[in-house]
This record gives structure tokens, sequence and C-alpha cells, in this order.
């Protein structure tokens, strides 16, 4: 059955018989069959139904088969799957469990692989590189959102009493503003060790990351400056069974 419309995409046209089939089976009836005073308002109301039908989609409909065959199980996983299993730090081969395993790095001295050696968790190991870094070069700093309280993982505990606030100082709740910093930092000439807080808050300084310390050798061309000084260190898994 035709429908009028007042305005829209179908002003000038006449709906085809499937959609009018279509506007049938939603109630839309014939506007040509109303009359009386309230025959203009029927008609805008009408019309906005026959935008509604002609923008609506045409639902589709496919077989068992084809349904059976594309479907995919994303609430499952495939049975060998290890999902969030904690790890055996005691037998993991990611740490040296004896100091024979460990002094057999080839990158290591010759007096490091001769010289004496203890047992450390991975938060002490952290705290323990940081502190050497500091006192064999005065151009080393660290700086990150609490590190001078000791961080919240603690691997910076006692760093801020031994070599100074100058030298390890809190920032503002800026991951931006840290990887900003530091990069202006490594490229005057400075060891900086730029902490963020937690390894899932880095996005914000993507931009730092990318488009300035990536970039910035090539940018600064030949005055010869760079940014190879900057360590950024982000901590992960450390909340519930992770490594510290």
């Amino acid at each position: 059955m035709p429908c009028a419309m007042g305005r829209g995409t179908a002003r000038h046209g006449i709906l085809n018989a499937k959609t009018s089939t279509q506007l049938r089976q939603q109630g839309i009836e014939d506007p040509h069959s109303f009359s009386g005073s309230d025959n203009s308002h029927t008609m805008r109301i009408v019309a906005r139904k026959c935008t509604r039908a002609l923008l609506s989609p045409i639902p589709r409909t496919t077989s068992n088969a084809a349904s059976k065959r594309n479907h995919r199980p994303y609430s499952t996983h495939p049975p060998t799957a290890r999902l969030n299993i904690p790890t055996d730090f005691s037998t993991t081969p990611l740490l040296a469990h004896a100091s024979q395993s460990a002094l057999q790095n080839a990158e290591l001295a010759s007096e490091v692989r001769n010289g004496t050696t203890k047992r450390m968790n991975l938060f002490q190991a952290i705290n323990d590189a940081l502190s050497l870094a500091m006192a064999a070069d005065d151009s080393v700093i660290l700086f990150g959102e609490d590190v001078a309280f000791g961080g919240v993982f603690r691997c910076s505990m006692g760093l801020a009493e031994n070599y100074g606030s100058e030298r390890v100082f809190n920032t503002p709740l800026s991951e931006q503003g840290i990887i900003g910093f530091g990069i202006g930092a490594a490229a005057e000439g400075m060891k900086a060790v730029a902490e963020i807080q937690f390894a899932d808050y880095v996005y914000p300084a993507f931009d730092q990351l990318v488009n300035e310390a990536a970039k910035f050798r090539y940018r600064d061309g030949t005055e010869g400056r760079n940014v190879g000084g900057l360590t950024v260190r982000m901590p992960c898994g450390g909340v519930g069974h992770g490594a510290l």
C-alpha cells in the first residue's frame, strides 16, 4: 500500500511492495484512509513511521549449519592453555638458583665471575643495582612517584638517605611529565632513571616515548646529543602472585 511522505528521502516516491508489506506488519495504515480535522496530524505520524521503516535494517537469517560452522567459543580456552597460574620461583628457569649458574653469564667481567655472591630476591636485586649505579656515577638520578619514600614495592628504600634528595626525588603524578623530564635530563648528559609506578600507567607517556625519546637522535641532527642515558623502569606482575 503506498505511503506518502511529507519530508525525508521518500518525499517524491512511493514505497515498493516489499516496503509496504513491511509497514503493514509494523501496524502502519494507509495515510489516505484518514479524513477529517486530524488528517494533517495523522499524516505527520505516518511520515515518521515510514522514515523509521526505511532506515531500519532488514534482519538477516542464517541457517543452523552456517551458524554452527562460524561459531567461536569466546568464553572458553584451549584445553592446554595455562591461564593465570602462579609461577614457582624456586624452579623457574627465569631466575638463577645457584651462584654457579648466575656466574655463567658471558656478559659478566672476569673479576665479577671470580668474586663473591649472595642470594637475593628481585626486590633486593633492583635496589642493589640502583645503589651500585648511583655510587659509581654521580650523574645517575632516580625520580618518579613516591621513589623518595622507597616506592610502592620498596625498591628504592634507603637511596634518598644515602645519595641525597637532589638525586632521588618524588615527582608529580604525571607519567608524561616524568618521561619528558627524563628525556631532557638525558639529553644534557645525566643518567636518568625514570620510574613509572605501575607498568599499565605508562600509556599517557607514550607520546614522549614514541615521538620524543625514540626520535631524539634524528631530530638533534649534527648537534651530537642523544637520550641513550635514559632508563625507564616499569614494575609489572608485582600484585597478587607476581615476582615481587
